[in-house]
């Protein structure tokens, strides 16, 4: 019931109260208040020192090599895939390693 204009400033209404309860749920791990996360904090950008050299792995930018999401270097050379973690072993470590590290955790 009511205007198109009527319904759409309601639906318009009710989306930004839910935003508003939504991000009051949500909690920064920078600093612990309420309404941001950490990759939007201000305080937590204001602490965070840039590099003053090119990135070590694709020489193209001033971020750090393990933030580096770059597919390809300066001369668009292909890079290696960065590989992750997986229970707490370097993924450099050799296959005796990874075994020592298994059996101790055993």
């Amino acid at each position: 019931i009511g205007t198109e204009q009527y319904r759409a400033d309601l639906l318009a209404t009710a989306l930004a109260q839910q935003l508003q309860v939504a991000r009051a749920a949500i909690k920064c791990f920078g600093c612990g208040e309420e309404g941001h996360v950490k990759k939007q904090c201000p305080k937590y950008k204001q602490g965070k020192k840039k590099p003053s050299k090119l990135c070590f792995r694709c020489k193209k930018g001033y971020h750090w090599s393990n933030e580096c999401h770059s597919k390809y270097d300066k001369d668009g050379k292909l890079l290696p895939q960065r590989q992750k973690l997986k229970g707490g072993v370097k993924s450099g470590a050799t296959q005796q390693n990874r075994i020592q590290v298994q059996q101790t955790h055993t």
